[in-house]
C-alpha cells in the first residue's frame, strides 16, 4: 500500500481541526476593531477635519462682552456744604460688541477650500493606514499558518525517521546493516529533532507578532483559499483600478489641490479687508457732586476698512513659500504615480511566479514520494543503502516545506497587490465589523458651531 506524503497527513489533520480555527477574515476583523495604530489614525483624521470648521470661522461673526468695576475713595474739600468730606465712588461698565467680516481678500473662501482638500487627503491616508494594518494582520495570520504547517511537517518527519532508526537498529542486530548505517539513521533523526525545535521556536515568535497586531492569541488557522478569488485576472485590471482607487495616489492629488488653494490664500493678504461692527454699552458712576448717580448708555455701529501697503515683506515671503509647497506636492504626486506602477508590476509578477511555482512544487512532491517508495523497496532488496532512504526523506520534506512557503508567498503577493489597488479595506473584504465612516465624521465636524465635545 502506497504511503501518504507528509504534507497530505498535515492537511488531513488541519482539516479536522479547522472547524474551530480562526479564519483570515475573523483575524482581520479583530485587527480592524482592536489595532491602536488604526484608532490613532482615526483621531488624527478627525483633528484635520477640524481645520474646515476653523477655516469657516472666517465667515462667521464674533461676539464679545466686556465689563469693569472700579472702586475709589477720595478725600476732598470741595463740598457744597463746605469743609472736607471723604467720598466713596465707583465706576461700573458693561459693553457688548459684534463684528461681522464682509470681505477678507478671498482668504476665507480659499482657506475653506484648502481645508476641505486636506481633509480628503487625510481620509485617503486613513484608508491607506487601514490597509497597512490589515496587511500586517494578514501577514501575521499567514505566518502563523505557514509555521504551524512546517511544525507539523517536522514532527511527522521526526516520527518517521525515529521509526526508520528503530528498524535500522533491529536489522543491525541480525547483521543486515552495518554500524555506519545505524549512525547515519541516528544523525538523520537528531537533525530532524533540531529542525523541529527550530520550527517550534519560529512558530512561537509568529504567535507573539500575531497577538501584537490582532490583539489576542491565535486559535488555529486554515488555508484562506477564498481570498484568491479577489486577486485580479490581469495586470491591466490591476493598474486601471489602482489609478482611481489607490489611497496614496488620491491623498497626493488632494494634497496638491490643497496647496494650490494655499497659494491663493496667501495672495489674499495683499488685498483689502472689510468688516462691520455694532456695540452697545452702559457706564454707571457714583459722583458726590451730583444728587443722582449718572448712567450713560451708548450704541455704536460702523464699518472698518483695511488696505495693506507693506508689512516688511512677510506676506510676499509667505506667498513664495506656499508656491514652493505647491511645487513639492506636484513632485510628490509624480513620485507616487511612478511608485504605484512599479509596485503593481512587481506584485503581479510575484503573484504569477508563485502561482506557477506551487504547481511545479506539487509535481516535485509527487515525484519525490514515488522515488521514496521505490528507494525503500530497492533498499529492502539490497540495491540501495539506508543513506539513500534517509536522503530521500529529506528531499521529500524539503519540497513539502517549499510548497508551504511558496503558498505563503503567493497569498502575500496577492494581498500586496490588492493593497496597491486600493481593495484591501474592511469594506472591500466585507468584514463583519462596524465600519468607520470617515466622511460622515467629516461632515458632522465641519458644521459644528458651539460644541466642544468629541466622539471616539
Amino acid at each position: 500500500m502506497k504511503k501518504l506524503s507528509l504534507l497530505a497527513l498535515v492537511l488531513t489533520a488541519s482539516t479536522a481541526l479547522s472547524a474551530h480555527a480562526d479564519t483570515l477574515e475573523t483575524a482581520l476583523a479583530k485587527a480592524y476593531e482592536y489595532n491602536p495604530s488604526l484608532k490613532a489614525a482615526r483621531a488624527a483624521t478627525s483633528a484635520v477635519d477640524e481645520n474646515v470648521a476653523i477655516a469657516k470661522s472666517g465667515y462667521r461673526p464674533t461676539l464679545k462682552i466686556e465689563g469693569a468695576y472700579t472702586d475709589s475713595k477720595v478725600n476732598s474739600n470741595r463740598s457744597k456744604f463746605g469743609g472736607t468730606k471723604p467720598v466713596d465712588g465707583y465706576d461700573r461698565t458693561l459693553s457688548a460688541t459684534i463684528t461681522q467680516p464682509i470681505f477678507s481678500g478671498f482668504t476665507t473662501v480659499n482657506s475653506v477650500s484648502s481645508a476641505k482638500s486636506s481633509a480628503k487627503a487625510a481620509q485617503a491616508n486613513l484608508s491607506a493606514t487601514e490597509q497597512d494594518v490589515l496587511m500586517n494582520a494578514a501577514t501575521a495570520y499567514l505566518t502563523v499558518l505557514r509555521d504551524e504547517a512546517i511544525v507539523k511537517l517536522q514532527k511527522n518527519n521526526e516520527k518517521l525517521l525515529k521509526k526508520e532508526l528503530d528498524e535500522t537498529r533491529e536489522r543491525f542486530k541480525v547483521g543486515e546493516v552495518t554500524t555506519t548505517d545505524v549512525s547515519q539513521a541516528e544523525a538523520s533523526y537528531a537533525s530532524a529533532q533540531s529542525q523541529r525545535i527550530s520550527a517550534e521556536g519560529d512558530l512561537e515568535a509568529s504567535k507573539a507578532v500575531y497577538k501584537q497586531v490582532i490583539g489576542e492569541e491565535p486559535n488555529g488557522t486554515e488555508d484562506p483559499r477564498e481570498i484568491a478569488k479577489m486577486f485580479p485576472k490581469s495586470i491591466k485590471e490591476a493598474l486601471d483600478y489602482a489609478k482611481n482607487h489607490n489611497y496614496d495616489l488620491n491623498a497626493a492629488r488632494h494634497n496638491l489641490k490643497a496647496k494650490k488653494y494655499d497659494v491663493k490664500t496667501q495672495k489674499g493678504s495683499l488685498l483689502p479687508s472689510v468688516s462691520a461692527y455694532a456695540s452697545a454699552g452702559r457706564l454707571k458712576s457714583q459722583d458726590w457732586t451730583v444728587e443722582k448717580n449718572p448712567t450713560d448708555n451708548s450704541v455704536e455701529m460702523g464699518i472698518n476698512f483695511s488696505m495693506p501697503i507693506y508689512n516688511a515683506g512677510s506676506s510676499r515671503a509667505q506667498i513664495r513659500q506656499s508656491k514652493y509647497y505647491r511645487w513639492q506636492a506636484q513632485e510628490d504626486l509624480l513620485n507616487t504615480q511612478d511608485a504605484l506602477y512599479s509596485n503593481i508590476t512587481s506584485y503581479w509578477e510575484y503573484l504569477c511566479a508563485n502561482k506557477a511555482k506551487i504547481t511545479s512544487v506539487k509535481a516535485q512532491i509527487k515525484a519525490y514520494q514515488i522515488a521514496l517508495d521505490g528507494v525503500r523497496e530497492e533498499e529492502a532488496l539490497g540495491n540501495r543503502t539506508v543513506l539513500d532512504v534517509l536522503n530521500q526523506y529529506q528531499y521529500l520534506l524539503d519540497s513539502e516545506v517549499e510548497e508551504v512557503t511558496t503558498r505563503y508567498d503567493y497569498y502575500i503577493s496577492g494581498l500586496q497587490l490588492l493593497s496597491a489597488m486600493g481593495k484591501l479595506t474592511a469594506k472591500d473584504l466585507e468584514l463583519k465589523v462596524d465600519l468607520y465612516d470617515a466622511d460622515a465624521k467629516y461632515k458632522e465636524t465641519a458644521g459644528k458651531w458651539l460644541s466642544t465635545s468629541i466622539e471616539k
